[in-house]
């Protein structure tokens, strides 16, 4: 092996294909990022056996080769480099050693043996397409609902169900639920799941279950003004953009996802027109005298046209602020005024943050059952997402 190339051009793909490197590995080859000629171009691939990445970038190439080096060690190299230069990379001592050149820079890399790496796994086949920048967004809306809680895997993914040309993501955690759909182009059939006794129901036929975290650094390493494609097997979702790029993971199989149907629907009898900013704003001022479990507690004041928010209590730090709202609707006492209302300040905060709109509806039923927040798009509601959030049951 025998080439060289911009140092940003590599440095770029480096540290993308670095993102699937295991942070520990029970053998050391797992630790290594596989580089390899061919066609004009080097590629480089990565893969922790959840996560699998690849890039392909140009280069002069003077001799083909294969070559399995200390990714990390690569990446940190790449980092350094003048931006300006180019690098040279080269096997020497018969493949034992990769070098790495750039002007008056030169570091030999140990190689690690290729034989012992697991084989790449092959990109499943195109389903969709769709604009990277939308499915970005589309997924950081929805994965600020997933668990982190591996304890629950279910719960740590999101569950992605393709429905002719709508894609519909969903996650929760129990205390919050997301929903997102978003249109794409169909390219291909979605595999059937492998039937495992128990039957599926219908909206499952094209559904699988996606790590959260893996999905969400997938998008946004990936995102840009191009086009995206999704790729889906029974195992593996893949997704891919022009010029070569590729990411993988490994879906959640065998767990159950909650079933999310029904609670967005039927009566809300109150809406709180809020203005996004200001109210993420003052409640991250006012939670910060709220210590671990508190609420933050929400108050219609009289008329409708302000919220109270408040937090702390007794001889607790207390904090309250003010922002206006314009209230509509009715409790079951026949009116709004002085409904008090309390949400987790971060599960509150995460949800206005995803809207990405200026103004949200925060729908309510009753003090006591879940609250859906909505985007405001002009004179409507963004339907495409939905957010819940369980409100927190005061004392007393």
């Amino acid at each position: 092996m025998k080439l060289r190339l911009p140092v940003p051009a590599l440095a770029d793909a480096v540290s993308y294909t670095a993102k699937a490197l295991p942070s520990r590995a029970p053998v050391p080859v797992m630790l290594g990022m596989l580089l390899a000629t061919g066609d004009g171009g080097l590629r480089l691939s990565a893969a922790d056996g959840e996560v699998y990445t690849s890039a392909t970038v140009s280069a002069e190439i003077a001799d083909d080769g294969t070559a399995l080096v200390p990714g990390r060690l690569l990446n940190d190299i790449c980092s350094r480099l003048p931006k300006s230069a180019d690098v040279d990379l080269e096997l020497v001592d018969g493949g034992a050693r990769l070098v790495v050149g750039c002007g008056a820079a030169r570091f030999t890399l140990p190689v690690l043996p290729v034989e012992e790496y697991p084989a790449t796994v092959a990109l499943p086949d195109p389903v969709a397409t769709v604009q990277a920048d939308v499915l970005a967004e589309a997924v950081a809306q929805v994965a600020v609902a997933a668990s982190t809680d591996t304890a629950l895997p279910a719960l740590t993914g999101i569950k992605v169900r393709l429905d002719g040309e709508l894609l519909h993501l969903d996650a929760t955690d129990r205390y919050r639920m997301a929903h997102k759909e978003l249109t794409v182009r169909p390219t291909g059939t979605v595999p059937a799941p492998a039937k495992r006794g128990k039957k599926k129901d219908s909206d499952d036929q094209a559904a699988a279950l996606v790590p959260a975290k893996s999905l969400a650094e997938a998008a946004k390493a990936l995102e840009g003004e191009h086009t995206l494609t999704l790729h889906w097997s029974e195992g593996l979702l893949g997704l891919s953009i022009p010029g070569g790029r590729t990411y993988m993971t490994r879906l959640l199989d065998g767990y159950e996802f909650p079933k999310m149907g029904g609670f967005f629907e039927g009566d809300w009898p109150i809406t709180l027109r809020l203005p996004v900013s200001e109210a993420v704003a003052a409640l991250q001022r006012v939670a910060l005298v709220a210590t671990r479990n508190t609420p933050v507690r929400l108050i219609v004041e009289p008329g409708g046209e302000q919220l109270r928010v408040e937090a702390g209590s007794g001889d607790d730090a207390q904090a309250s602020d003010r922002i206006p709202a314009h209230t509509t609707g009715t409790d079951t006492d026949g009116a709004a005024d002085g409904l008090v209302l309390a949400f987790n300040p971060q599960f509150l905060t995460d949800a206005l943050k995803a809207l990405g709109t200026s103004e949200a509806d925060l729908h309510v039923r009753h003090p006591h059952k879940p609250a859906y927040l909505a985007g405001r798009l002009g004179d409507g509601t963004d339907a495409t997402y939905q957010h819940l959030v369980m409100p927190v049951r005061l004392s007393g």
